[in-house]
């Protein structure tokens, strides 16, 4: 049977905090789509894990490096661009970013509500 103490709601409650991060950077991207010179940015999720003291380590040399910043978990991602204006960000790849992480912040919102009422539940609450 599967654990769902404190520390399932604590990582639950941090990748929901990281999809309103990324939320926030993707917008900033649509809304400079047409700024010269702009460079796309995201966030890492592994810079989102150093930050909250949870470190990767390669296991194996066989396995990925794990990478980004850990001290800055906002990156700039991609070159300048192609367009004449060197602008580096694709209007339709943001707009199916979004979409895919607003998806994936409503389901862990879910599973965060009902792990809420199974807690509650166990304790005697309705």
């Amino acid at each position: 049977m599967p654990s769902f103490g404190p520390g399932a709601m604590d990582a639950l409650q941090t990748a929901m905090r990281f999809r309103m991060k990324r939320e926030s950077l993707i917008a900033g991207n649509i809304a400079n789509a047409d700024t010269p010179g702009y460079r796309r940015r995201d966030i890492s999720f592994d810079g989102v894990l150093s930050s909250t003291r949870a470190r990767l380590e390669r296991t194996h040399a066989g396995h990925m490096n794990p990478g980004g910043s850990a001290s800055d978990p906002t990156v700039e991602l991609g070159p300048r661009g192609t367009r004449p204006d060197k602008n580096g960000v694709d209007l339709d790849q943001e707009l199916v970013t979004a979409h895919r992480n607003a998806g994936a912040f409503i389901d862990q919102a879910n599973v965060l509500a009902r792990l809420s009422t199974l807690v509650r539940t166990a304790i005697g609450q309705s």
